[in-house]
């Protein structure tokens, strides 16, 4: 017996199978248990003999405590009772309790709740689980360790053998049971658990169901309630003449798992509707928005139009379906874009709605993320800031890449915070990587701009010891590196003759275009910027975002699309600084605050900095660390408020201080005076009523105040936000607030060409590759968006790009494979591009003017000479 003690405590040491809460329940050890294993048998008469003498030779030899099987015959229409009873007549240690209604759960309750025994357990008929497993599970139940135990086949230590089927099956429905209720445990639905008498007759009143979701309820219930689940791993051999419906089990399952999930949700009504409301409001508003947009920038309406035509354009962002020539980004966008339009057909509609999807989905990935450190009101906060973020409700309802990159950035901002708090840290940094990545096949270096944030916060605040995180900074560099490069290596490896000139650039290299276009032309100026799909500008300087300096971020041009709050994020996580300062290294809220604020800090240095082409909706990138910064920071101002700390007065003058910024913004406009004379009273009302309220509480005063901030604050953002979405937006230079459209005068408005244009040039297409040839995608675009066909922008983007030489246009001509010339009548027949204007002195002077029928551009008929 003493022998035997000390070999089954041995199982104890592996505490890691131990899931508990922060406050463990005692159980007091028991002495000389009874332990009751309870066999539930639905006609079972072939294999009920067999099963049960093994059962009972097995724990008179093993189990060194007192024991009885109870057979629990579940309405049984064979000889499974007779069987059953015979069995118990002849073994002292056996007895029978029949019901008459079946269901699992029914008999479980049912005998557990009448059983003497100190330990009540279970297992199946068929003995799959090796009974050398039984005693080490129930260990801990006796030694008072634990109140729950169950076999798990899903640990390291386990040995299983089944199917595909059922393994997909299982794994499947308890990663949904982790996933939606937040439990530890690994294995549901195995059929070998045991429980203390003490906690089933306190749950056991609490369990509904009764059938097979029986213990997934049970195990739920008690972890909620902080009962610890000891799991032994098991070794396990799945029965092949199992009678088991495993599909419709698990959709009982999971109908279960909603009953449950619901029935303990202790949040209040408004707590559990604010995040379905919150998206649900989210898309509509977007949607809204980009129902109003039509082909939005006709550049990458376009190439949206070739994703969904050719699958070669859809993997190298061609701007054609024949592959003459890509956009200037890489094609992560185009590509999601792509597959709605192969999808739902190629429309506005369907184009779009990856963006507002994309807007949902960082409202969410906000929300989850601030909710995890902060709670529901710094997420609710964050989120609605988000939602309303005037910059956000343009992109997230236009075919620009930046609301796919704003989603692909939030996505790793969120799985990066997840890393920190030390649950499978390799898991969630591997995810930050890959979403850095796929932000980089988005809008290439931009993508990288959050990736120093990273890793200096978790080489400093992450929990594991520094080599450990070097470790994983290096697994983490090579997720990143893959996910960054794929897609350039694949171009750079591509012969050119099989892909399509890489737009933008001179000289057909990817490299080119990421470290030159996309990369230092963006900083410093230069080719590298002027020439993309954002080239346009109109008055002011506006499209480039004006001179460069500290404050730009707050000037006409970027101002109103992202500075409403920008003073209150930086204040406020200023102020989390401050307030968390004593706190441990590893806090895992002081490193969130410091990521969000360099995240926003990076941003706001390089947009304010860069002096190459910069337009004002590139700053949608900072909406999500603006929005959480916001929802994070702002209940602890009112705390500090409320409790007279000694920075108390720091909300009254941020109130003061967003209002002056909201003032100014306003003013920029000439617009809206209104509004600007409403907020800045608004604002003053507000910022003096708090402050007197700090030397002479009054609660009524306390109350107006409060309401006059907010409204002084959320007023105008919000207005711009709803002008946003109610007006059209086109072209390669949106902006936000209330203007008619994207900047007049800037490339790619127009996405319907002249109908009788399109109309002669499909009746005379006669077998050509390209439907025309044009100087630029911007006479391109409207024409392949009208026509549905490829057509040839010669110099790429704005005509100064150098795919051909004009031997070698000459040669499509001579092949056929391009017939016709249109030059457009406003003079953008070329851009500085040597061949491009080489080509088109060549068409003025041997092509044949073609009367079409109208006047928007002169068409040549060409042939080869």
């Amino acid at each position: 017996m003493n022998m035997k003690a000390a070999t089954i405590a041995q199982p104890l040491a592996r505490s890691r199978h131990l899931a508990t809460s922060e406050s463990q329940p005692s159980f007091r050890a028991i002495a000389r248990p009874l332990v009751d294993i309870v066999v539930p048998v639905l006609n079972e008469e072939k294999i009920l003999q067999k099963s049960i003498m093994t059962l009972d030779g097995y724990m008179a030899k093993h189990l060194p405590y007192r024991y009885q099987i109870t057979i629990a015959d579940n309405g049984s229409q064979d000889k499974t009772l007779e069987i059953a009873k015979n069995l118990a007549e002849k073994h002292r240690s056996v007895r029978v309790v029949s019901l008459v209604e079946r269901g699992r759960g029914r008999a479980l309750k049912r005998v557990w709740q009448n059983s003497p025994a100190d330990i009540l357990a279970y297992m199946d008929v068929d003995l799959s689980t090796s009974l050398d497993d039984f005693l080490p599970m129930i260990q801990p139940l006796v030694a008072g360790e634990a109140g729950v135990a169950i076999g798990s086949r899903l640990l390291k230590d386990s040995r299983t053998s089944r199917g595909v089927k059922r393994e997909f099956i299982s794994r499947c429905y308890n990663n949904i049971i982790k996933w939606t209720s937040g439990t530890k445990f690994s294995d549901a639905q195995c059929g070998f658990k045991a429980i203390r008498r003490d906690v089933a007759a306190k749950f056991l009143p609490k369990i509904k169901d009764n059938e097979w979701f029986f213990d997934t309820e049970l195990l739920i219930k008690t972890e909620r309630a902080g009962v610890p689940i000891y799991e032994q791993p098991v070794t396990w051999i799945e029965d092949t003449d199992s009678r088991v419906k495993i599909v419709k089990t698990a959709v009982d399952d999971l109908k279960g798992l909603y009953r449950v999930n619901k029935e303990l949700d202790k949040r209040s009504w408004f707590e559990r509707w604010t995040l379905p409301v919150l998206l649900a409001l989210t898309s509509v508003l977007y949607l809204f928005g980009a129902l109003h947009n039509g082909m939005a920038n006709s550049y990458y309406a376009a190439a949206v139009q070739a994703a969904s035509q050719d699958w070669t354009a859809w993997l190298f962002g061609s701007l054609d379906a024949a592959n003459y020539v890509s956009v200037d980004k890489p094609p992560l966008a185009t590509m999601v874009m792509g597959l709605s339009a192969r999808l739902f057909g190629f429309s506005s509609f369907s184009m779009l709605l990856p963006s507002v999807l994309a807007g949902v989905g960082s409202v969410w990935l906000v929300y989850a993320a601030v909710k995890r450190q902060f709670g529901f009101m710094s997420a609710a906060i964050a989120g609605t800031v988000l939602a309303m973020t005037p910059v956000a409700a343009l992109m997230f309802g236009f075919n620009n890449p930046d609301a796919i990159l704003t989603l692909m950035l939030t996505a790793s901002g969120y799985a990066f915070l997840r890393s920190l708090e030390g649950k499978r840290p390799l898991l969630w940094l591997g995810l930050a990587g890959l979403f850095t990545g796929l932000a980089f096949n988005t809008k290439m270096l931009q993508g990288l701009m959050v990736l120093p944030a990273m890793v200096l916060v978790y080489l400093v605040f992450a929990k594991p010891p520094i080599i450990t995180q070097f470790l994983h900074m290096m697994f983490a560099g090579v997720i990143t590196a893959i996910s960054t490069l794929w897609w350039s290596v694949l171009v750079w490896l591509t012969p050119a003759g099989s892909r399509p000139w890489v737009g933008s650039t001179n000289d057909n290299n990817i490299w080119s275009l990421i470290f030159g276009y996309n990369g230092l032309g963006r900083l410093l100026g230069g080719r590298g910027g002027g020439g993309g799909p954002g080239g346009g500008h109109g008055p002011g300087g506006t499209g480039f975002g004006g001179q460069t300096g500290i404050f730009r971020i707050f000037n006409n041009d970027f101002g109103p699309n992202i500075a409403w709050l920008l003073a209150l994020a930086l204040a406020g996580g200023g102020l989390m600084l401050w307030i968390l300062r004593k706190t441990p290294r590893t806090n895992r809220g002081r490193a969130a605050v410091i990521f969000w604020m360099l995240w926003l800090l990076i941003h706001i240095v390089i947009f304010s900095m860069t002096s190459g082409v910069i337009h004002p909706y590139y700053v949608v990138v900072m909406a999500p660390a603006v929005a959480a910064l916001v929802g994070i920071s702002l209940p602890f101002l009112w705390g500090a408020y409320t409790r007279r700390k000694p920075y108390a007065w720091l909300l009254p003058v941020l109130v003061g201080v967003t209002a002056v910024t909201t003032v100014i913004i306003i003013g920029y406009a000439g617009t809206m005076t209104w509004l600007m004379w409403i907020v800045g009273l608004l604002g003053l009302a507000g910022m003096i009523g708090l402050l007197i309220n700090l030397y002479t509480p009054r609660r009524w005063l306390q109350n107006s105040a409060i309401v006059a901030a907010l409204a002084a604050c959320t007023l105008a953002p919000t207005v711009y936000t709803l002008a946003t979405v109610n007006v059209a937006h086109t072209g390669s230079i949106p902006t936000a607030g209330p203007s008619s459209t994207a900047m007049r005068g800037s490339n790619n408005e127009t996405s319907q060409a002249d109908s009788q244009l399109v109309q002669y040039l499909l009746q005379h297409q006669n077998g050509a590759t390209w439907l025309v040839a044009v100087a630029s995608a911007n006479e391109s675009a409207a024409i392949q968006l009208t026509s549905g066909q490829p057509v040839m922008a010669v110099g790429g983007f704005n005509g100064s790009d150098t795919p051909l030489t004009l031997e070698q246009f000459k040669q499509l001509v001579k092949d056929g494979k391009v017939n016709y010339y249109a030059i457009g009548s406003h003079g953008r027949s070329g851009g500085p591009g040597g061949g491009n204007n080489e080509i088109t002195a060549w068409v003025k002077q041997t092509g044949t003017v073609v009367n079409y029928g109208g006047s928007d551009v002169t068409l040549y008929k060409l042939s080869a000479t």
